[in-house]
């Protein structure tokens, strides 16, 4: 009875955000831990694609979860978590605001929740595509972690004061001469010992059944397009400037086949890529993107600015392993692109490895024993 109970969460977690289907099995997620349960590990969470890649794994995994740490993972929408409705109580609590709450509103609901629930681990999950801690004065006085998608190699980055928000507003505009004012979202010093990586995207649900599934097959016949270019420009100045850019740099490049650049559907999307060789995949508001991911599953070659300055889990951005990197102005597009269009093995090598990085990731169950780590949750 309890692996088809567990079954039935992992069901109702991967279908978690579907409208019918998600709802009418929410109770699934949100019943109250067993009396058994060694660790009850509460997550209050934002309903959105991006908040939920990073929650689906705890129920993905619940059984290794509870077989190897005795660990049961129950779930309550973010608004249970302002609204102090007496939250049941939890050994750990995992809090996923979105990024438009009042910084105010922050510092309020976890000093208060920190009060009323002194023995819990509290842990802030910041599901943000920008790489920076803009709330980390306002949660960090009552949290024990602060767990993001990336974090800078060098963590001395997290010190400093960006012209506009983060490191990318700062470069690009620079580079294009916008005008922007400084913002002051530097790290707590006592914070950055308190900082640990959740996995990038991989662990969506539909990311996990593909990089589960079937390897695809990098060269082919199949892949007639060469180089995947459907990028959406508009947005804040800083952004759009630097996604036409890197839209023009790859409609630069001579004698190659491209897709069109108009907005389509996943499904769609997905295909596409699939018949693609290379993928380029610039930033967004942060350097992550689905984008990255979904030409991995697909087969297709990643094409990106440099990642060397970040740290993620698992490690998809090893130049020339398993993807291909260009300088963030894109003076090197053109180079690269050629390059690897002329050479076929160099790009099924670099294809299979990424596939291989991501399945590995996954089958292994290396989440659980990572978040095991960071949780410091001790084996059953």
């Amino acid at each position: 009875m309890a692996g088809l109970v567990s079954m039935a969460r992992k069901f109702a977690g991967r279908h978690h955000l579907k409208r019918f289907i998600g709802g009418s099995l929410s109770f699934l997620l949100e019943t109250t831990f067993p009396a058994h349960a060694k660790t009850r590990l509460l997550i209050y969470h934002h309903s959105s694609d991006i908040c939920w890649s990073l929650v689906y794994p705890f129920f993905h995994y619940a059984d290794r979860f509870e077989k190897d740490y005795g660990l049961h993972t129950r779930l309550r929408p973010i608004e249970r978590f302002f609204e102090d409705d007496g939250q049941i109580e939890a050994d750990i609590a995992l809090v996923q605001p979105w990024l438009d709450e009042p910084a105010d509103k922050l510092a309020e609901a976890f000093a208060r929740y920190r009060e009323r629930h002194p023995g819990a681990q509290v842990v802030f999950i910041d599901s943000y595509a920008n790489t920076d801690t803009r709330f980390g004065h306002a949660v960090a006085p009552n949290i024990d972690l602060y767990l993001r998608k990336a974090l800078f190699r060098d963590r001395s980055q997290f010190r400093q004061t960006f012209n506009g928000d983060t490191n990318l507003t700062d470069y690009y505009t620079r580079l294009y001469g916008l005008e922007t004012d400084p913002v002051d979202w530097r790290t707590p010093e006592d914070l950055l010992e308190r900082m640990d990586l959740l996995p990038n995207f991989l662990t969506a649900p539909y990311l996990v059944d593909g990089f589960l599934g079937t390897a695809p097959t990098p060269e082919s016949d199949d892949r007639p397009i060469d180089l995947h270019n459907r990028i959406a420009t508009g947005g804040t100045p800083w952004y759009s400037a630097m996604r036409r850019h890197a839209q023009e740099a790859a409609l630069k490049i001579p004698a190659i086949r491209r897709t069109r650049s108009e907005r389509i559907g996943r499904r769609e999307f997905l295909d596409e890529i699939a018949q693609c060789k290379l993928c380029w995949s610039p930033f967004g508001y942060g350097e992550l993107c689905w984008r990255d991911l979904e030409a991995i599953m697909k087969g297709a070659v990643l094409v990106k600015p440099d990642m060397g300055h970040l740290e993620t889990a698992p490690d998809l951005y090893r130049p020339g392993e398993t993807y291909l990197p260009v300088k963030w102005d894109f003076s090197d597009l053109e180079e690269v692109v050629q390059g690897a269009l002329a050479d076929p093995e160099r790009r099924a090598a670099i294809a299979a490895n990424a596939f291989a990085v991501g399945r590995d990731y996954l089958s292994s169950g290396r989440f659980v024993s990572d978040m095991a780590q960071s949780l410091q949750v001790q084996p059953a």
